[in-house]
């Protein structure tokens, strides 16, 4: 025959390990009903553990690139409507100045429409967002276009000085009126045009990278989404603009200043049609990105799922056990204070 040493020590510990026990168990519970998630989602899913892990590394990966779109989305969004209305105004100067063709008299009107016209594309150019120039490349932080209305930029002086060198006059000199349209043809198509070409373009008028920001769109898709400023579209429209609002039209003789008009709507008409593409292209993009963000949303909500399935609770058999719990931790409370109450004094 066995007998166990019984104490009021021993007891008393016995008691405190159940109450600790029943204690945490109900804490346990009690996070996991508040949180809707097992309380150790390793413990609980032992070899599964590895499965949930995976899952919530895809997830987060998709959400990321989910978030990343709408940002892309909104340069894209930005983008269109900058070109929009670059393309508005191109559009209205065109036919201001095929209207006005036969005019010389309508220099004036055409020259404050051409300087607008400049302010504005220079504007639109150098948008930003969040921080960073839209029309940029990767040079997100660089300014891209000069501006050609401040005398001391270096698009206006390399122009000032190109047509001095040219003509050995000043454009608001009254002695452009001697400009033979033979001469003026050959500036046009020469120096003039050297200076919205590479190099010049790029020391002068553009900090712009020729390459464009890359987005990635899902998770084997990248997309080119954005539009740099250095292209041929916006190079030819500020071209027209510079030789209408900068040649001293308003003094050439007649047929020099037709030349320059038929120039200008030249480079007009290539330059809406550039801007027209590079919008088209950019929708392209936009559709892109956003049939991706679909395609993300749909398979975030299907990891999502299979995550809620491996690492949530039943709330109703966990409501059951915690009540459970409870009722076995005042169970325990109460034969604990029965038998702290007993004494050998009270048999003596």
């Amino acid at each position: 025959m066995k007998t166990t040493f019984i104490s009021t020590v021993s007891l008393a510990d016995a008691s405190r390990r159940q109450i600790m026990s029943q204690a945490s168990l109900v804490n346990k519970l009690s996070v996991e009903l508040s949180s809707g998630r097992k309380y150790d989602i390793g413990l609980d899913l032992g070899a599964r553990t590895g499965e949930s892990v995976t899952l919530r590394s895809e997830f987060h990966f998709l959400d990321g690139i989910v978030d990343t779109n709408a940002l892309t989305a909104s340069r894209l969004d930005v983008s269109q409507a900058a070109m929009g209305d670059i393309l508005s105004d191109a559009q209205d100067f065109l036919k201001t100045l095929v209207a006005l063709r036969e005019n010389e008299t309508s220099s004036d009107i055409v020259k404050a429409d051409a300087i607008g016209n400049m302010e504005l594309m220079t504007s639109r150019l150098n948008t930003q967002l969040n921080g960073s120039y839209v029309f940029a490349g990767i040079n997100s932080d660089m300014e891209p276009i000069a501006d050609y209305s401040d005398p001391a930029s270096a698009n206006k002086v390399t122009a000032d000085a190109a047509f001095l060198a040219e003509f050995g006059i000043a454009q608001s000199n009254p002695a452009v009126s001697g400009i033979t349209p033979a001469a003026m043809d050959t500036y046009l198509n020469g120096a003039f045009d050297t200076m919205f070409a590479d190099p010049a373009w790029g020391t002068n008028w553009s900090s712009a990278a020729d390459n464009v920001m890359v987005s990635r769109i899902s998770a084997s898709e990248t997309v080119s989404s954005s539009v740099s400023a250095n292209q041929q579209a916006f190079r030819d429209l500020a071209q027209a603009y510079t030789m209408m609002a900068d040649l001293g039209n308003e003094n050439l003789d007649p047929d020099t200043y037709k030349v320059v008009i038929d120039k200008a709507i030249e480079k007009l008409g290539s330059g809406i049609a550039g801007v027209t593409s590079e919008m088209g292209k950019l929708g392209n993009v936009q559709e892109q990105v956003k049939l991706a963000s679909e395609r993300l949303t749909i398979q975030t909500d299907i990891i999502n799922q299979r995550i809620n399935v491996l690492e949530n609770i039943d709330p109703e058999e966990t409501s059951v056990r915690l009540n459970t719990a409870l009722t076995q931790l005042e169970t325990t409370y109460a034969v604990t204070a029965r038998m702290q109450g007993l004494s050998i004094l009270n048999y003596i």
